[in-house]
């Protein structure tokens, strides 16, 4: 990939995010950020998100995988408190999430990776 096709999964991903209800303050985010990034780029690491996409991220990042996995859970109980995760479903155009569904850090991430491969932003973006 070339450092414009990145950066347009840089933008994609922050706007997901911000359109879903995460805070941008929170270090989670970019951690998060990351790790679909990552998720898109290299799809066979999402398997085991431990080992694989944690990992990358935190050496990204140059901090234990624990931070990064606790970062990521911290911003999306955050994110659940103060909203709920029902934008995704306005997003995808079908019902995956009711408003007491939090999703795992796996399921999000892949879930937005799976928006981005699909192509669905361009709908969504049309649209605003």
């Amino acid at each position: 990939m070339n450092t414009k096709e990145i950066d347009k999964i840089k933008t994609i991903i922050h706007y997901t995010l911000i359109r879903i209800g995460f805070r941008v303050d929170l270090v989670g985010f970019n951690y998060l950020s990351s790790a679909i990034e990552i998720a898109i780029s290299l799809p066979n690491e999402t398997r085991n998100l431990c080992k694989g996409i944690y990992a990358i991220v935190a050496k990204k990042f140059n901090t234990p995988g624990s931070s990064v996995e606790r970062s990521i859970r911290h911003s999306i109980d955050d994110t659940f408190q103060n909203k709920t995760f029902v934008a995704i479903n306005e997003m995808f155009n079908m019902n995956i999430f009711s408003p007491k569904d939090k999703p795992t850090a796996g399921e999000l991430i892949k879930l937005i990776a799976e928006y981005y491969n699909l192509e669905i932003y361009k709908k969504n973006m049309l649209k605003n």
